[in-house]
């Protein structure tokens, strides 16, 4: 095929598609080198396109020569740069000089790129000076120049919103120690002048800063000048106790179709460089800051901000997880809602660990005796004792299936995160649960409870009527689609003993 495509440019047959297609099939190292061999060192046909009448041409075999990355491309490729007349085409040579070295210009591009920094464009050339924008910043690696922040205004008060979903705000707002809290519809609203305690708090998912505007207008532009006019780059100096340039993405959470949701961000972000004097710089990666703006019913936005600046160290302890892991936040819920019924110093069976969240986090709320977790699959156990060490616990894990497990002495309570169904139909997994009832029932003493977070409720509920050995304590449904539960059930014995002592 690229032989074919190079005998065609020979040709003069079909530039530009053949240039599409060629551009398509040097993404391919092996392409590549076939394309270099054919031109024995001669690139004396691609260079003169360089020239060429059509623009689109240019722009095309510019990405070509990119492609092939010969040290010998990159003046041709900036001279061709400085010559383009066409906006929309200019973003392409830099693209292509990318990987090549760019250090005999490279103090004109850096003019270049403040100049384009401080040029206000008409409407009709803003799209095309973004893309060359962020081409010169990926070309010239701006975010290397800058000074990275770290969080510094723990003696602060701020506004913030803990994300919780629509369930259990109620957990994570009791544990707030200091500050004026607020229950929202889906997360909790706290104004602190403790924030390191606030960062302590397991149960929520995420810690969003407030700003002073409530509702940004659904005009990019209008919405940008609100947003510099707020008091968010105060928020940043005072979070970070400095007053440089701050890397930002915009995360926009809206019903507009998406291609509508991207130019609106493109346009919002430009625009908001220019409205705080590039204060603010917007970043596809290594950003410090994310200014979400997500939707209200009336289609105004609600601005709020995200800082990555700050070490999280909630659940720092989480370097391994596997496709199956439960999110941290919610493993902590689930042992926060399931405390009432933990018994301290107890023997804890985790018999589908997965990577040990569970278990670290059901540690976390109520001190165990012993810690133990089995699942059959060794990457997952290698990620546990990982994860277990990293938090400060012990545990023991074996890699193991549950229902050929055999241990000394039986366990207090099983913590566990029940596996999904996965490949196995409905009745492969209806007869897994009546495994699982059955074995649990002769690892657990005759007092042991046990914990269950499940998305397969009937499976639950079935085996319970059908053991007669278990009745269920508590029920929790754990999201608002109700698609997972946290069952806390007990022993017979154990419930009895309960009632006994309830009614004394």
């Amino acid at each position: 095929m690229v032989k074919e495509q190079y005998e065609s440019l020979k040709a003069g047959e079909n530039i530009r598609k053949t240039l599409i297609a060629l551009k398509q099939e040097l993404k391919s190292e092996d392409a590549q080198q076939e394309l270099l061999g054919l031109l024995q060192g001669d690139y004396s046909l691609l260079l003169s396109l360089l020239r060429h009448e059509e623009p689109k041409v240019r722009g095309n075999v510019a990405l070509v020569l990119g492609r092939l990355s010969q040290d010998g491309f990159a003046m041709p490729l900036y001279q061709a740069y400085l010559k383009e007349e066409k906006l929309f085409v200019k973003s392409n040579y830099l693209l292509a000089l990318a990987g090549l070295d760019c250090s005999k210009f490279r103090p004109q591009l850096e003019r270049r790129l403040e100049e384009l920094e401080h040029y206000q464009p008409p409407e009709e050339e803003e799209k095309h000076i973004r893309e060359e924008l962020k081409a010169l910043r990926a070309l010239l690696h701006t975010s290397q120049r800058h000074q990275r922040h770290r969080f510094q205004g723990y003696d602060g008060t701020y506004e913030v919103i803990l994300t919780t979903g629509k369930l259990h705000q109620e957990v994570t707002a009791k544990q707030v120690e200091h500050g004026k809290v607020n229950m929202l519809k889906s997360g909790v609203r706290v104004l602190t002048g403790d924030i390191r305690q606030i960062l302590g708090i397991r149960t929520y998912r995420e810690l969003l800063f407030s700003l002073d505007v409530k509702k940004l207008r659904p005009d990019p532009k209008l919405a940008a000048k609100a947003l510099a006019a707020s008091n968010l780059l105060g928020l940043l100096e005072q979070a970070h106790k400095s007053e440089g340039s701050f890397y930002f993405r915009l995360g926009i959470h809206s019903r507009m179709p998406l291609d509508k949701r991207s130019d609106f961000a493109k346009k919002c972000a430009f625009a908001l460089e220019q409205e705080t004097g590039h204060r603010l710089y917007n970043s596809t990666s290594g950003y410090e800051v994310e200014i979400r703006l997500i939707e209200g019913q009336d289609g105004t936005f609600l601005p709020l901000v995200k800082l990555f600046t700050f070490e999280e160290e909630r659940f720092a302890y989480r370097k391994h997880t596997v496709a199956t892991s439960i999110r941290p936040e919610q493993a902590a819920l689930a042992a926060h809602l399931a405390s009432p019924y933990l018994e301290k110093w107890a023997h804890v069976l985790d018999p589908f660990c997965g990577v040990g969240t569970m278990l670290i986090e059901r540690d976390k709320v109520c001190r165990a005796r012993v810690l133990y977790g089995v699942d059959m699959f060794g990457e997952a156990i290698d990620g546990a004792w990982e994860n277990t060490r990293l938090a400060g616990k012990e545990a023991n894990y074996i890699q193991r299936d549950f229902f050929t497990f055999r241990h000394e002495y039986q366990f207090e309570e099983i913590f566990t995160n029940m596996p999904d169904r996965g490949q196995k139909t409905r009745e492969e997994h209806d007869l897994f649960y009546g495994r699982f009832f059955k074995k649990a029932s002769e690892v657990l003493t005759e007092h042991g409870r046990m914990v269950l977070y499940s998305n397969e409720k009937n499976f639950v509920k079935k085996h319970l009527r059908l053991n007669r050995d278990f009745t269920l304590l508590q029920e929790y449904s754990m999201d608002e689609k109700g698609n997972y539960y946290l069952f806390i059930i007990g022993r017979k014995t154990d419930a009895m003993e309960m009632e006994r002592c309830a009614a004394v």
